[in-house]
């Protein structure tokens, strides 16, 4: 069993907590919060969440463990735009979710979208990489929850360079999985959350060009989504 209840929170979700793997540098455990769980799944939560739900809590590990199986099985190998999955672990705080640690060039943790608009880092190059990852993931038949600024990250790796890497929001929350039912559906959705999240970013761009401090380095001129 993992010790985490006193250790480094280095990520935090709306549910869940990140931690180092405490034996093995390359990995992190992601556990879900009990104030989460209670707010959730506990008795006052809607009647499709109920704490009797056989999954409860838990059911967002089994959506994204439906997900990566799914993309397996099309194309046999693991994407790069996905973060790696490695198993289901036992904490002192509930069953944790172990998947690798995505790190940028220099070793640590990689940076989301908004830290790199932030810091001035985010230019023409990133933006194509960021154009490459999101028609990746529009082609693939995973089902993409939640597309934001926070869960998008910048890793290396030497296979495949610098490239973008959706860390979290995976898996259909819908009552009636309409995504899962129809591939048409999925992407058409995936298309929408593409189009706002390139919209998002450029408009974090302009904020962040108000500030001379947080100017990106090269000018970016974003393209508008090319799926139809």
């Amino acid at each position: 069993m993992l010790a985490l209840k006193d250790a480094e929170v280095v990520a935090a979700g709306s549910t869940r907590n990140v931690y180092r793997h405490p034996d093995d540098p390359a990995l992190l455990v992601k556990v879900i919060r009990p104030a989460a769980i209670e707010e959730r799944f506990g008795s006052g939560a809607p009647w499709y969440k109920y704490k009797r739900r056989r999954y409860r809590h838990l059911i967002a590990y089994l959506r994204e463990i439906r997900e990566q199986i799914a993309v397996h099985a099309m194309g046999g190998h693991y994407p790069s735009y996905l973060q790696k999955i490695v198993g289901i672990v036992e904490t002192d705080m509930g069953m944790g979710f172990a998947v690798e640690a995505v790190r940028g060039r220099d070793g640590n943790f990689a940076p989301t979208v908004a830290e790199l608009i932030q810091q001035g880092r985010f230019d023409r190059p990133l933006q194509e990489k960021l154009d490459r990852f999101l028609d990746d993931l529009v082609a693939s038949p995973v089902i993409v929850a939640d597309l934001h600024l926070s869960n998008v990250v910048l890793g290396y790796t030497p296979e495949h360079g610098e490239h973008f890497v959706l860390i979290d929001g995976i898996g259909f929350k819908n009552v009636i999985p309409l995504e899962r039912m129809s591939a048409y559906l999925n992407r058409w959705g995936k298309i929408r959350k593409a189009s706002f999240f390139r919209a998002t970013v450029a408009a974090r761009i302009v904020r962040a060009a108000a500030s001379p401090q947080l100017a990106p380095r090269t000018p970016v001129q974003l393209v508008p989504p090319r799926h139809s």
